[in-house]
């Protein structure tokens, strides 16, 4: 303000200037010191974004139980906020908590008796999800999300679900071709055949499905020549495998042309003896009795009695 007042004392023709300038000066001072108490008051009424952390990734074999850790950085008490743990982000929660209880109305039904937050340490902001018999649908993304009056955040943790399949299963379909099944694998597994010499096998044929558990399955045959020793290995992108080895018999050779007339002698043999013994058997045992001398067929009277009717 003196500023401007000196001003007006030098230059006495830009008074109306000067007094515009002094009255501004003065109602600025006046509004500045309630102004940024304003300014505070509401800065502390703001939501406060804390840092929420998690581990990057977990890894459970399908049917264990796993925790997803959650924690609060700077470390606070966090009984009174809204804690929700979802899978597919904003949508229905996996497990809620609100109030200093957990909340399971709105809970996702896949998840139903199967989750638990973990309150041994809320108050030093540590709230990890406990999940029970992990399934392999539960693979995937899961966010931790913190709300209350002062404070939001939200963390990601991703889940890998695995699964080490059966032993692989060798077979032969036929005298020359092999077969291959190994089932409950996860992540998709892929299939090697190899001879005894560790040479690949090129397969005829690859299957690759997923069973009702949302496990994969895999098959496959190939074709083999001689008779060699082959191993079958199933694996996955976690370089967890199974193998089976299994000897391939050689082919069976064609009868050789001598061999097949010995077959039909020998039939024919067999089936004239049949013949001889059914003859000898018929004639030791006629069907019809023979006919006493002296007796008629029709009247089986005797001789004898012959005379006296004539």
């Amino acid at each position: 303000m003196a500023k401007y007042m000196l001003y007006c004392f030098i230059f006495p023709h830009c008074r109306f200037g000067c007094l515009f300038g002094i009255i501004m000066a003065s109602t600025m001072h006046s509004i500045k010191i309630p102004f940024f108490i304003l300014w505070s008051v509401y800065k502390v009424s703001l939501p406060v974004r804390i840092k929420v952390s998690s581990t990057r990734s977990v890894s459970v074999t399908v049917g264990s139980d796993v925790v997803l850790p959650c924690r609060l950085i700077p470390e606070m008490n966090a009984e009174n906020m809204k804690i929700c743990w979802f899978k597919t982000k904003f949508q229905p929660c996996v497990h809620f908590y609100s109030d200093g209880k957990d909340d399971y109305s709105a809970q996702v039904l896949e998840f139903a008796n199967r989750t638990e937050l973990l309150k041994e340490n809320i108050t030093r902001g540590s709230f990890p999800l406990k999940i029970r018999n992990v399934t392999a649908e539960d693979s995937g993304e899961y966010y931790c999300n913190i709300d209350s009056n002062n404070h939001h955040g939200l963390a990601i943790v991703q889940l890998d679900v695995t699964a080490v399949g059966s032993l692989p299963y060798i077979s032969s379909v036929n005298a020359d071709t092999v077969y291959c099944e190994s089932c409950d694998w996860l992540p998709k597994p892929y299939l090697i055949w190899a001879d005894n010499e560790g040479n690949n096998i090129i397969p005829l044929m690859e299957k690759v499905h997923t069973n009702k558990e949302n496990l994969y399955c895999i098959s496959s045959i190939i074709s083999i020549t001689a008779a060699v020793n082959i191993t079958c290995t199933v694996s996955n992108a976690l370089n967890q495998s199974k193998q089976s080895s299994g000897h391939n018999k050689e082919k069976r050779l064609p009868a050789a042309p001598r061999d097949t007339c010995s077959r039909i002698i020998i039939i024919s043999a067999s089936v004239m003896i049949c013949c001889v013994c059914l003859f000898l058997l018929l004639k030791k045992h006629p069907k019809y009795p023979k006919i006493p001398l002296g007796m008629y067929p029709n009247t089986a009277h005797s001789e004898k009695e012959r005379k006296y009717s004539n």
